[in-house]
């Protein structure tokens, strides 16, 4: 589960509920040992408007429109507040989102997603093989796909439509680095497929190489 704060608090349209959501924010934050110390100055903040916007709804209750446009200029404020200390909460409880549940906030309960589905395997397009200048040697690459778990080659030192005259040279970990030795001098044709979880995949387009 991944846990995360509900900004809810933007969309509130009443005063009342408003005021009752900030001042048990303020309640939960007061000696919250939680609390990173990297949050004090906006929390501070935030308690300094919250009992400003307390003292204001109420003498607002009379239904004076200046009182009323500052309360609403006070709400907007500390909006920007609210948000920035969920943003610091947030980061300051990944190791530990539990805590989130402290501070008053709406917490919301994120399932992580169900296993992704895996693409199937597909023959690498830009498998290559160049000699390296070293007798028998030669370096094979390609790029790698998700889910691939080794990539084989295979060599074939005759005629490359007989399927019978290929032979495994070699499996691979990194499909960038795949180094061949021992090889026969002449042309050799080399071709390579993924391997993953549930088995290989199709083959390469042929590739020939000269040994020396």
């Amino acid at each position: 589960m991944q846990r995360k704060i509900k900004r809810d608090y933007r969309q509130t349209d009443s005063p009342t509920r408003f005021v009752i959501f900030c001042k048990k924010v303020q309640h939960c934050l007061t000696d919250n040992p939680n609390l990173p110390d990297s949050i004090d100055p906006l929390r501070q903040q935030f308690f300094e408007m919250v009992d400003l916007l307390d003292t204001t709804y109420h003498k607002a209750l009379d239904g004076s429109h200046s009182l009323i446009r500052e309360r609403e200029k006070l709400c907007q404020a500390i909006v920007v507040l609210l948000d920035q200390m969920a943003s610091m909460l947030e980061g300051a409880f990944i190791l530990n989102p539990d805590a989130l549940l402290t501070t008053g906030f709406t917490v919301t309960q994120e399932r992580r997603s169900g296993k992704r589905e895996k693409l199937p395997l597909v023959a690498p397009l830009d498998f290559h093989v160049a000699n390296t200048g070293e007798r028998g040697r030669a370096l094979a690459t390609a790029s790698t796909l998700p889910d691939v778990l080794v990539h084989e080659i295979h060599i074939n030192l005759k005629d490359p439509s007989i399927e019978e005259d290929w032979s495994h040279k070699a499996i691979f970990t990194d499909s960038q680095k795949m180094l061949m030795d021992s090889l026969a001098a002449g042309t050799t044709f080399f071709r390579m497929r993924h391997y993953g979880q549930g088995g290989p995949g199709p083959w390469s387009g042929i590739v020939s190489t000269t040994i020396t």
